[in-house]
């Protein structure tokens, strides 16, 4: 899964400041740092280009009417795994698509914009692909915990949002800005106002307000397997219903548990957990999830490689106006 990076206590400084404002400025930076913002310029090229981590705009799936979000478990028929998960990888519903160990040869993720289109998905795009021997959907209800914010850092666990969101309106310049941050997270007002042909203060009025309603957030996402967490799995959870609640607040407060859902079918919560090797796994399943009052049952998936990881999952139609 590529080279684990050696990061000094400078680098996790600035990794730390950048997951909670991935746009703040070098000066800001480096003051924070109490390092020279030179210093704080190469820092931050370096952990780039090594792949530690990609600075990125991430819109909220609910607020752009992306709010239905499925966890697909897929079996393929003998010798023909590569060019399914190719074909699976390939379509733009998913974001996520994980080769795996266990009942399931493929884990994938879809976002997309309501049930029917999610049925239409199953049924065309899924049900077009030669070679699927199987396949096994489980409903995401709730995302508790996203694998954008994830931090190999303990930090403070994530708020549960208790009420529903709705979708936002967007014109074509919202979402021109959203496209130009979504591939740098960090792009200056002045380069995307030039090339949108506006001005450099509509670009911050822009950006500003779609900060501020949460319909974007600038991550500063972290590569699990160039800090040393090599080894991933997804974990499927049935748990005591009435301690549901309990055990999602302690699964999502650990720095192992990269993504958490809440779902419908065979589990009640699924996780993604990023762990150093395959011994440290065993021990999380052993120890850590056997002593969570709560749990009945887990199955592991090991992901053996990730074929996709976007975090870009399109636009509703009906957000968009003219603008």
């Amino acid at each position: 899964m590529g080279i684990t990076e050696r990061l000094d206590h400078l680098d996790s400084q600035i990794l730390m400041h950048l997951q909670r404002d991935g746009r703040s400025s070098y000066t800001a930076l480096a003051a924070l740092c109490g390092v020279s913002e030179g210093t704080i310029r190469k820092r931050m090229q370096r952990l780039e280009d090594r792949g530690v981590v990609r600075i990125v705009g991430v819109t909220n799936p609910a607020k752009i009417g992306m709010d239905t979000v499925a966890v697909i478990w897929l079996r393929v028929e003998r010798g023909r795994l590569l060019e399914v998960v190719t074909q699976i990888t390939a379509l733009p519903q998913t974001h996520y698509v994980a080769y795996t160990t266990g009942v399931s040869d493929i884990v994938a993720i879809v976002t997309l914009e309501s049930q029917e289109a999610l049925v239409k998905f199953l049924a065309r795009d899924l049900g077009s692909i030669e070679g699927l021997a199987e396949t096994e959907t489980s409903m995401v209800l709730r995302v508790y915990k996203r694998a954008y914010d994830w931090s190999p850092w303990p930090h403070e666990p994530p708020q549960f949002a208790a009420q529903e969101e709705a979708s936002e309106e967007l014109d074509e310049i919202d979402l021109k800005i959203i496209r130009y941050l979504q591939k740098d997270g960090r792009m200056t007002f002045v380069t995307i106002a030039d090339e949108l042909g506006i001005t450099e203060s509509t670009v911050r009025r822009r950006v500003t307000s779609l900060l501020e309603r949460d319909i974007l957030k600038i991550a500063a996402i972290i590569n699990p397997a160039k800090v040393g967490r090599t080894t991933l799995a997804m974990i499927g959870i049935k748990v005591e219903r009435p301690r549901l609640g309990d055990v999602a607040r302690t699964l999502a407060s650990m720095t192992d548990v990269r993504y958490l859902a809440l779902s419908t079918g065979k589990y009640d919560l699924i996780i993604e957990v990023v762990q150093e090797s395959n011994e440290k796994l065993l021990d999380f399943l052993v120890d850590t999830l056997e002593d969570i009052p709560g749990i009945l049952r887990t199955d592991t998936h090991l992901l053996l490689k990730l074929s996709k990881e976007s975090y870009d999952w399109g636009v509703a139609k009906g957000v968009c106006v003219a603008g």
